[in-house]
């Protein structure tokens, strides 16, 4: 019978990264909440076949553009995480400081974030950025929406990862323009100082990818409307989730990335049955 791995100190490393993230995501959906009050959640109706036509579409066309002009490539993903750090950390932090002192510290994050970046500053942006996108988009959704979503992106990663393997591609290019869209996990303390320039992913580094974290977190962010009780419950079934994650991946008889997705979204989605019950 083969031995079962289980790297105790990466393990603790990516869930306190992930649980805070999601603790930050229900707690901003909570603060937020009066202000969308008026906003009408998606339905399952809302999306259909074309949208998702359009969005496979969008993510072959985008591929095939990075390959294809690798310079403007790496300028784009630069350009295009700024925005979305902003949109995030902006969203989060206005909870406490307001819209116009929450702009100022997130164009001062975005500035640590290209010229002075290091993996700490690297995962506390991310951190930010992660619980205000999922708390605003969460709310905007329905938890039905939400389950369906889950379900469609573990099949698209599942292909992705494995079969077309594009999605390593795109997180090798992202890497290469140090625009990592992710929480980067050190192998040990010491390597929350070290550059972002000197990440790769190997022994020494594991990158946790933002739709790992905000997807599980939308649907726990979606139920803030309903109940606190089975948000905290479907948060607490994705931490469970990451850890079968977790045996998966340090259980490979190669070691390969693996798509990260499926197993946190199967226990966020059993939470969620389960919460209903509540």
């Amino acid at each position: 019978m083969a031995k079962i791995v289980f790297k105790w100190n990466l393990f603790f490393r990516i869930l306190t990264l992930f649980a805070i993230a999601q603790a930050a995501g229900i707690y901003a959906a909570y603060r937020l909440l009066p202000e969308l009050e008026f906003v009408q959640p998606g339905r399952v109706s809302d999306f259909n076949f074309y949208d998702l036509l359009f969005l496979a579409g969008f993510i072959v066309i985008f591929v095939l553009l990075i390959k294809r002009f690798r310079k403007a490539g790496s300028v784009f993903f630069r350009v295009f995480l700024a925005l979305i750090i902003f949109a995030g950390a902006q969203a989060f932090l206005s909870i406490w400081f307001g819209p116009n002192i929450s702009v100022l510290i997130t164009i001062a994050l975005i500035f640590l974030f290209w010229f002075f970046n290091n993996v700490f500053i690297q995962d506390l942006i991310m951190l930010l950025t992660f619980a205000g996108i999922g708390a605003v988009l969460g709310l905007s959704l329905t938890p039905t929406a939400v389950v369906l979503i889950l379900v469609g992106f573990s099949f698209y990663d599942i292909i992705a990862v494995y079969k077309t393997k594009h999605m390593i591609k795109l997180a090798e290019a992202m890497i290469e323009s140090r625009a990592i869209f992710g929480f980067v996990i050190p192998g040990s303390a010491r390597g929350l100082k070290e550059r972002m320039s000197k990440v790769a992913p190997g022994d020494q580094f594991m990158i946790l990818g933002s739709g790992d974290v905000i997807l599980p977190m939308l649907l726990s962010a979606s139920l803030v409307r309903v109940s606190m009780l089975q948000s905290v419950i479907v948060a607490a079934f994705s931490l469970l989730g990451l850890l079968l994650m977790h045996l998966i991946f340090t259980n490979q008889k190669i070691r390969r990335p693996m798509a990260a997705l499926p197993p946190i979204a199967m226990l966020t989605v059993i939470g969620y049955l389960v919460a209903i019950f509540f």
